[in-house]
């Protein structure tokens, strides 16, 4: 069973969920953070169940990946739930981090 949704934190903030189930267990996930700027929206932090073990992906303001963050001990439903948390948590962080390297560029 595919689910997507959009999770709105803050005005300008959201986070995109996307996670595919199989029997009740997450076979596939992925969580992105996205942050309005000056009217146009840029994916933040990324987490995802590519490479077959679930990681986050920290993006630059061109979307490369900056550096990958393994979550090896944890499987595709933990990591989803922690996503979830950690984007509602330290969404301003995040967001403040990718504006100062917005505003370097």
């Amino acid at each position: 069973m595919n689910k997507e949704y959009f999770l709105e934190i803050a005005p300008g903030i959201v986070a995109y969920v996307y996670f595919i189930t199989e029997k009740g267990d997450v076979i596939e996930f992925v969580v992105k953070l996205l942050c309005e700027f000056e009217g146009q929206w840029h994916e933040v932090i990324r987490y995802d169940s590519g490479h077959e073990c679930p990681h986050k992906d920290i993006l630059d303001t061109d979307g490369n990946v900056v550096r990958k963050v393994w979550y090896d001990y944890l499987d595709n439903s933990q990591a989803l739930t922690m996503a979830i948390t950690d984007i509602k948590d330290n969404y301003e962080f995040y967001k403040e981090r990718y504006l100062k390297w917005l505003k370097g560029n």
